[in-house]
């Protein structure tokens, strides 16, 4: 009984810490607004011009309830005028994909206010691809893929095991794993992402999305360039 009673407190105390990093983390956010209110995609892009290669294809990863579609959709803003290529979008229960229809409003609104009377404005860009992906695309579609894998094996299109080629058997991901994971709230854990495009991805948290600022943004893509890349060693 003392036992238990002794890791119930352990838990409510890490409960009540990770909160009060959500709390503090809407606060400072709060704090900043006033100061990048302002902000379009020319001071945007001129902080980021001394930064190093940007990476390809960033997931974004929701594990909050009720994220407000406008702070879901800034993040995908700004990655769209740095040239990110892929954006995916995941969330445990794949509820962003039933908001589809009010993410695209909301992302033509908030890249049209953001954009407006630019410079720099990366209009001619070319479009980027932006999935969205679900526990679905994760355990399950592990489990199609060896299915498929196993029937091929058993019609003899594969010969030997050894000698398949997994890529093709991806549903969601092919040759398009994301450089950078950035992953909003408080939970350490990968919410049944698809486990095998992620091997080699950074993967940087933020305690929450809400009233999120291009200052979060930008301190995610220092963090990640300061990040010693292992490919390969």
């Amino acid at each position: 009984m003392m036992f238990e009673g002794f890791l119930f407190v352990i838990h409510l105390f890490l409960h009540t810490y990770c909160q009060l990093q959500v709390v503090a983390q809407c606060f400072i956010n709060l704090l900043r607004w006033w100061r990048v209110n302002k902000w379009n995609a020319d001071i945007f892009l001129n902080q980021t011009k001394n930064l190093g290669k940007i990476p390809g294809h960033v997931s974004l990863m929701f594990l909050e309830e009720d994220t407000p579609v406008e702070d879901i959709v800034k993040p995908i803003v700004w990655c769209i005028c740095l040239g990110v290529t892929t954006i995916s979008l995941y969330d445990y229960y794949g509820r962003l994909r039933s908001k589809k229809l009010d993410i695209d409003k909301e992302l033509r609104e908030y890249y049209s206010d953001f954009t407006k009377n630019c410079k720099n404005s990366p209009k001619n860009q070319p479009s980027p691809k932006i999935q969205f992906v679900s526990v679905e695309n994760g355990r399950t579609d592990l489990v199609y893929a060896a299915r498929d894998i196993a029937q091929d094996l058993l019609n003899g299109v594969v010969k030997e095991v050894t000698k398949v080629n997994y890529q093709n058997y991806h549903k969601v991901f092919r040759n398009d794993h994301p450089d950078l994971m950035m992953k909003f709230g408080i939970h350490t854990t990968l919410a049944g992402y698809p486990p095998w495009p992620v091997h080699l991805t950074e993967i940087i948290s933020l305690p929450t999305c809400h009233m999120i600022s291009p200052y979060n943004f930008l301190d995610c893509l220092n963090r990640y360039f300061k990040i010693e890349k292992r490919v390969g060693k």
